[in-house]
């Protein structure tokens, strides 16, 4: 079983991040301009895209690639591999809107496009950062 490349997970992370960040921009302001959810961030005179979410978007690649990287030894290397990593990114985000959503914080309403979009958004993000991943 091989040790995770810790320089790569940071490096491939970040790559991951971009691209997520990227990806989800590119969809939420081009593809669906007019969604509820997008209607309740302005609303709340909250601004779409920041810097702030940038950020959180590389940390969240960064984590991203360390699940790849720690499943890597028991799926193998690989775009198979990057999917499942993408859908544990996918699972996880999902569960927080839940949560956000089960309290008020976001409209129920609002989740199931963006939930429905980001899926395959995490599977490419995490296919671009793992291509270069090597332990």
């Amino acid at each position: 079983m091989g040790k995770i490349n810790w320089g790569r997970v940071f490096l491939c992370g970040i790559l991951t991040g971009v691209v997520l960040y990227l990806l989800t921009a590119a969809v939420f302001v081009f593809a669906l301009p007019e969604t509820e959810l997008r209607r309740a961030v302005e609303a709340a005179g909250r601004p779409t895209f920041s810097p702030l979410h940038f950020i959180l978007h590389v940390a969240i690649g960064i984590w991203a690639m360390w699940v790849y990287a720690a499943i890597r030894p028991r799926y193998g290397p690989g775009p198979k591999t990057a999917a499942v990593a993408g859908v544990a990114l996918w699972v996880i985000a999902a569960l927080v809107d839940a949560v956000w959503g089960s309290v008020g914080l976001i409209p129920l309403g609002a989740l199931p496009v963006p939930l429905a979009v980001t899926l395959p958004i995490g599977i490419v993000a995490l296919m671009v950062g793992a291509w270069p991943y090597q332990e």
